[in-house]
């Protein structure tokens, strides 16, 4: 007889939001934290059917129907509890995965159970030597030191691993889990020299699963020169999968529900701990270690409609920002960057500020996207190379954003702060994302090719390479570059006309390009002078420029063209102008004034492109 695979049960069960479940089947109203409709299992007209995201269960307070959401199917389509599944399963695009009941799928289950078992002995262990042995007297004076009483590392059950294992071996013992259990659950590793502690002389968070259970461990080193890895986090068990646990996340689901469906993402366990007991900023979750993964973003998109990161704001902070953000916005959450200072963490900040100034970085947070465009402009003002290559590397950003609306919000506001014409981005990240569904692997935050050597120093070798994305060339402007690429006589009347082409070249998508080959003035029809100038451009440039083709031009005639050709970058300056005047108005957050003052603008420049002619 076959059953569905405890794994398979596992993902169905996390890939599946109760609210959206009952959607499907019952009219549900907000209430609260909450959510509530008339109980499709009994006859009433006052509502009393409650559905709790945060607890991902359903509750009638009338007939006392209640449970997750697979009780919900099998109780309102009356199936059984493997059908129930397999429909959940279809709905959410999960493969089942079945396989033969057989002894060892049995013992990997009670293997999990006693490993859980063991971990939660384990984690006693600790927080009793962590709060009691004069041997962890450095542990303390290390918790006072970050503001961590004795109260909030029992509300989170913190611990001191010892270097000797001794004890916890022959504690193991008296409770019947053997040396082969211990490394099972990877409190001893197995190395060629036989078994070995893996905590030792090491501050313990245990990691907790939302039921509460205790799946493993991360421990903070206490002597950084007896071992150089700062954090050693249990390795994949049959009970533990850190790329699927959030830390926090068990005590945060009621607080997410409760903040209008919002979380606050920290990089590291002492920044959630200080969130929730030194701020009271108790929906706080965090990864464990820097890597925030797909999994983690699906199962937050089951209590949070909203992430705000709350990152260092050091480099490597805004790195991993960027990482995480690609994560939660695919998976359907609106994402916001609360800036701390240069230097602090969500701990340090507390410390050098105050609780109250960590809360107000996090109610004035801003949508990702707009504190990412106005950082980048900021330090590429004077660049225009840089600011060239914004363009494409914000539009792939924005293609990230699953929601249609939301992204179309975000590609209109990035356009206006981009100075560029909203229906040239618009088309760019529209490009993007008819690459990615063609090339699933292109540009996908979950591929190696997404990877920015500049952004993401701290990636393994393997993944830091990033596709390069062209930037786009306005028709004209890219006419202009194959004139100069292709003809000599056309390349020195451009230079002639070079102070009227600095409207175009400024305003025009491409034109920091023909800015440069009017620069380098490469030897016309080559292609090795072409591929030179190509490769000292940035990548997203030369990239653009090697798609430009060579074509004939008539010598006598390069008059004719390069006027036609001029005359028009100049009527397109003008229309781009004016798209970006359009793209502005749309902003809500500008003044009755400043809108006036566009409208005026735009007026005059859409008489002037009505009137303006070709100059022959």
């Amino acid at each position: 007889m076959s059953r569905i695979t405890e794994e398979c049960v596992a993902r169905i069960k996390e890939s599946t939001d109760i609210v959206e479940l009952v959607r499907k089947y019952v009219q549900l109203k907000r209430s609260g934290y909450s959510w509530k409709a008339c109980c499709p299992f009994h006859n009433e007209k006052t509502p009393s059917f409650h559905v709790n995201p945060a607890r991902q269960s359903f509750h009638c307070f009338g007939c006392g129907a209640g449970g997750d959401a697979i009780t919900f199917l099998r109780m309102y389509e009356n199936l059984d509890y493997p059908t129930a599944l397999r429909r959940l399963a279809e709905m959410n695009g999960i493969p089942v995965l079945e396989e033969e009941e057989n002894p060892e799928l049995e013992r990997k289950r009670q293997l999990r159970s006693r490993i859980i078992k063991l971990n939660e002995l384990a984690a006693n262990y600790f927080h009793g030597l962590l709060c009691r042995s004069k041997e962890a007297a450095h542990v303390r004076d290390y918790l006072r030191s970050r503001a961590i009483d004795i109260k909030i590392a029992k509300a989170w059950q913190l611990g001191w691993a010892p270097p000797d294992f001794g004890p916890l071996r022959d504690l193991a013992d008296q409770h019947g889990f053997d040396a082969k259990l211990l490394t099972d659950a990877y409190l001893l590793g197995q190395g060629a020299g036989g078994v070995y502690p893996v905590f030792r002389d090491r501050l313990m968070f245990p990691i907790h699963n939302v039921r509460g259970e205790v799946m493993g461990f991360s421990g903070r080193v206490m002597q950084s020169d007896t071992d150089p890895r700062k954090y050693v986090n249990t390795a994949e068990t049959v009970a533990f999968r850190k790329g699927e646990i959030l830390f926090g996340l068990f005590k945060a689901t009621s607080a997410i529900a409760k903040a209008n469906m919002a979380a606050v993402i920290c990089e590291g366990q002492l920044d959630v701990i200080a969130c929730h007991e030194k701020a009271d900023i108790r929906n706080a979750v965090a990864g464990l270690g820097t890597a925030f993964t797909e999994d983690h973003a699906r199962i937050l998109a089951k209590y949070a409609r909203k992430a705000t990161l709350c990152y260092d704001g050091d480099k490597a902070g805004i790195a991993a920002s960027e990482k995480t953000y690609r994560k939660l916005a695919q998976a359907g959450l609106e994402v916001y960057w609360a800036t701390l200072p240069a230097g602090e963490d969500p701990d340090s900040l507390i410390k050098a500020k105050g609780a109250e100034a960590l809360r107000e970085s996090i109610a004035s947070a801003r949508p990702y996207l707009e504190v990412r465009a106005d950082r980048d402009l900021a330090t590429s003002a004077d660049d225009t190379n840089a600011r060239a290559a914004l363009v494409p590397r914000l539009a792939d950003l924005a293609a990230d954003i699953s929601d249609s609306v939301r992204r179309d919000i975000a590609v209109a506001d990035l356009a206006t702060r981009l100075n560029v014409g909203l229906d040239s981005f618009r088309s760019l990240v529209t490009g993007i994302l008819r690459e990615r569904k063609n090339s699933p692997t292109s540009g996908s935050s979950s591929s190696p090719s997404s990877y920015d050597r500049d952004t993401y120093e701290d990636a393994p070798e393997t993944v830091r390479v990033r596709k390069v994305i062209p930037i786009q060339l306005h028709p004209t402007v890219r006419s202009l570059i194959c004139m100069a690429m292709s003809s000599k006589s056309a390349q020195e009347r451009l230079v002639e006309r070079i102070e009227e082409l600095q409207e175009p070249i400024r305003s025009l998508e491409g034109g920091v390009l023909l800015q440069r080959m009017l620069e380098a003035l490469p030897e016309p029809g080559s292609s090795a002078a072409r591929d030179a100038l190509a490769e000292s451009l940035p990548p997203e440039q030369g990239s653009a420029l090697r798609q430009v083709a060579f074509e004939t031009f008539p010598e006598e005639e390069s008059d004719v063209f390069v006027a036609e050709a001029c005359a028009r970058a100049a009527k397109d300056s003008v229309l781009a102008r004016i798209d970006h005047l359009r793209a502005r108005i749309r902003d809500p957050h500008l003044s009755a004034d400043e809108v006036r003052l566009c409208m005026d603008e735009m007026q005059q420049l859409q008489t002037l492109a009505v009137t303006q002619h070709d100059p022959l």
